[in-house]
């Protein structure tokens, strides 16, 4: 989203900033902790710039939701895709707009994901179900996911702290609570 202030971002090994911007919208979706939504419907929402999927029906719609493992999540919108969306309202909570946006992400099947504080306004169990959601993407697919919930990167391959500026690797899950039981650098 931003240009790097030194160095390059790659993206398969070529600068992120070559890409047209609908090729960078494929490759990368993300989640943010508070989802930017417009008035419309879930459906809308969950469409917004996502071509792969202009002139399907709802019951289309639905089939590829179901296809991603994720009708699970739509079942909890009481009148599922066409559930009312009013940008800056309560019409829906906080968690719901999370979960828009991971259908919407989702659905583009991505090269690389970022899940910044996506879970942190979801109950535990549905965020289990996110989990496994995300488990089932294809092993092509990279998850970026900065958190403070240790729970949430509990199956990351790698983990690493961020403090004050400074990048600190951690590893594995166990060598990361390791470093925070016997306090090292980490905050």
């Amino acid at each position: 989203m931003y240009d790097a202030d030194k160095g390059l971002v790659l993206l398969d090994g070529k600068d992120i900033r070559s890409y047209q911007p609908a090729e960078r919208t494929q490759k990368i979706g993300f989640i943010l902790q508070e989802p930017f939504l417009f008035t419309g419907t879930v459906r809308d929402n969950i469409l917004y710039g996502n071509e792969k999927y202009t002139g399907y029906t709802n019951k289309d719609l639905e089939q590829a939701i179901k296809d991603a493992s994720l009708e699970s999540l739509l079942v909890l919108f009481e009148q599922g895709l066409e559930t009312k969306v009013l940008s800056g309202s309560d019409s829906i909570s906080l968690g719901q707009k999370q979960l828009i946006a991971f259908m919407r992400a989702v659905l583009r099947n991505p090269e690389l994901l970022i899940l910044d504080e996506a879970t942190a306004n979801i109950d535990t169990i549905t965020e289990k179900l996110l989990s496994e959601i995300l488990n089932k993407l294809p092993d092509t697919t990279t998850r970026v996911i900065i958190a403070h919930r240790l729970n949430t990167i509990e199956n990351a391959d790698e983990i690493f702290f961020v403090n004050s500026g400074e990048v600190i690797q951690a590893g594995s899950f166990d060598h990361a609570m390791d470093m925070l039981l016997h306090g090292k650098r980490v905050s």
